[in-house]
């Protein structure tokens, strides 16, 4: 029995021993480990977000800009004195329990309420000064101040880690126009807070572990005037184009889709850019977002007011003309006072081309096919050319590489994501595209800018240059700068010896036919203009084309250059042109009153 006792007690000991033991490690050689933990339990490290750069206009208007907005947050619990806060918020029940399984409220808390006004702030903030459960939290929202240039300047939205790589969930991010664009340069650099809580998560002391740095502001060539003297004509172009249809007994149209561009031709900057219909940018980065207003947008498929027209690619329909006069001239296809026929039509093989419009007009050169957009004259022309018959000849071949010469076929790379390239269709593209071989057809369908020929209204504006300033082909700008580094004039030379030739035809076009009512002497304009018309047919039928207008002033010595482009408008004399003309009469603030006439065709 003793010698049981005996057993027993040892083990007691021993087991004594081992506990003791094992205290003593927990206490002495553990301190340093479980103190870490405990400091790792208590603290976290947290990303600073940085804020925005800025996107402003040539005159440090600001178009994209931050604003501080409070939002009222909560960690759950009881809310003390929530009868006199609810009144403040105009609020009837209390919130309920936040759901910690969201990742942004278990990083932020519950939001009780959103976009506090600042008149509001103060007295919320003593309310709930020592509940720990609540607290105000500042949040940095993009704001577009003037909503001009909307598709240009874009919009931001809040990332998507697992699509935006290095992003976290509260970021803001461009997702479209400069913002998409020069997004890299306008995020600036995350900083790092340590961020210390209580035992329930709560934040209650923080600090700045390594500061974020801001983003770069990114200046635009924008001039605020010129944007919305080009938005505002834009947006009344509707009136002409419903002129236009009920004298064609066509329905009218509710709003205007279209596009006006203006460049300073001396150094390329884009004083406007203006797209139709457009949108506010500020309904996708308020908070909390109407999602009926960000559907009405986004589900817009028939006008489509996120697409930026500008730098979409059309039918540059009778503007290419002035690319298909220089390329026979240059390459010595036909002379300067060479004569073709401008009759209602051309027959080849089994096909009727017609002119846009019924009548024999004369025997014109060059100049009067122009400034009269005679198609028949470059169906003649074309057809007179060597191996047109053969399909793929001399004449296109030459027309092929002028425009690339030019700059179609090709995005200018001016800073906007979604830039269409254009097409300049050559035998690989209609073998790809038509499973075919080249016949002439498409040579006479590509002379007057139709068929399988796309342009955007920039690659327009940029070739418009070379015409306006003998040969120089200037770079359209839209961003002149990027924080400190400043983007210089890019241009370069098109050969040629034909401008004088090119330049008259597009004077006559104002002064000797139908824009001289609107923009030529018949209307005693004040500047003098020299342009060139469009009229793309598009497959809608008769009365709906698109209609294209683009001109440079002045004559003598250019400042601007203008593109104007209406979709579904019907006739360019009755609608783009007299645009453009409300364009150049704000530009140039002229005391000249809106011409009537020009809303009939």
């Amino acid at each position: 029995m003793i010698q049981r006792m005996r057993l027993l007690l040892a083990v007691v000991l021993t087991v004594l021993v081992i506990f003791t033991g094992r205290l003593v490690w927990l206490q002495l050689a553990s301190t340093e480990r479980f103190a870490n933990l405990s400091e790792s339990n208590a603290t976290q490290q947290r990303r600073i977000a940085p804020l925005r750069g800025r996107i402003l206009a040539r005159d440090g208007t600001i178009l994209a800009d931050n604003r501080v907005a409070y939002d009222l947050m909560y960690w759950g619990g009881e809310i003390e004195g929530w009868t006199r806060l609810a009144r403040l918020l105009g609020m009837s029940e209390p919130p309920a329990e936040p759901n910690f399984s969201d990742p942004q409220v278990a990083r932020n808390g519950a939001v009780i309420a959103w976009n506090l006004p600042d008149s509001l702030v103060p007295a919320i903030e003593e309310r709930v000064a020592g509940q720990e459960n609540l607290y105000l939290r500042e949040r940095i929202e993009r704001v577009y101040p003037t909503n001009l240039a909307a598709q240009s300047v874009g919009y931001t939205g809040l990332a998507n880690p697992e699509r935006n790589i290095g992003y976290a969930i509260d970021d803001m991010v461009g997702l479209s126009g400069l913002e998409a664009g020069f997004e890299t340069d306008l995020f600036g650099q995350p900083g790092l807070e340590i961020v210390e809580v209580n035992n329930r998560g709560i934040p209650v002391r923080r600090q700045v572990a390594l500061p974020a740095q801001p983003g770069l502001d990114v200046w635009t060539t924008l001039d605020p005037n010129a944007q919305r003297a080009a938005e505002d004509v834009l947006e009344d172009a509707v009136d002409y184009i419903n002129a236009y249809r009920a004298s064609e007994d066509i329905a009218a149209m509710d709003v205007t889709r279209g596009a006006l561009l203006v460049m300073d031709l001396k150094t390329g900057e884009v004083l406007a850019m203006a797209s139709a219909p457009t949108f506010d940018q500020n309904v996708f980065t308020r908070r909390p977002s109407d999602p009926e207003a960000v559907r009405t947008i986004l589900g817009d498929e028939r006008l489509q007011p996120l697409q930026n027209r500008a730098i979409e690619a059309f039918a540059p329909a009778s503007t290419f003309k002035m690319l298909s006069s220089y390329t026979l001239l240059e390459h010595g296809f036909v002379a300067a006072n060479e004569r073709f026929e401008c009759s209602t039509s051309v027959t080849y093989g089994d096909i009727t081309w017609h002119n846009w419009i019924e009548g024999y007009r004369g025997n014109y050169d060059v100049r009067q096919a122009i400034a009269d957009s005679c198609n028949t004259y470059y169906f003649r022309a074309a057809m007179d050319t060597p191996d047109f018959t053969e399909g793929w000849g001399s004449f296109m071949e030459a027309l092929h590489d002028d425009a690339i010469a030019f700059g179609y076929g090709q995005a200018i790379g001016i800073g906007l994501p979604g830039e269409r390239d254009g097409v300049v269709p050559d035998p690989a593209y209609v073998r790809e595209v038509r499973d075919t071989s080249w016949f002439p057809g498409y040579t006479l369908n590509s002379v007057i800018g139709q068929g399988d020929v796309l342009a955007t209204p920039l690659q327009t504006l940029r070739a418009l240059s070379a015409f306006a300033l003998e040969g120089t082909l200037v770079e359209p700008r839209l961003v002149s700068r990027v924080g400190g580094e400043a983007y210089g004039i890019e241009s370069s030379t098109v050969p040629g010896s034909s401008w004088d030739v090119l330049a008259e035809g597009m004077r006559a076009m104002v002064t000797d036919f139908g824009s001289s009512r609107i923009l030529g002497p018949a209307a005693a304009f004040p500047i003098t203009i020299a342009g060139k018309t469009g009229t793309a047919q598009n497959g809608q039928g008769e009365g709906y084309e698109h209609t294209w207008f683009m001109a440079y002033a002045p004559v003598s010595d250019p400042e601007i250059g203008v593109v104007a482009f209406l979709e579904n408008a019907g006739s360019s004399i009755a609608t783009v042109v007299p645009m453009a003309r409300d364009f150049f009469v704000a530009y140039y603030d002229l005391p000249v009153p809106i011409v009537e006439g020009a809303r009939t065709p």
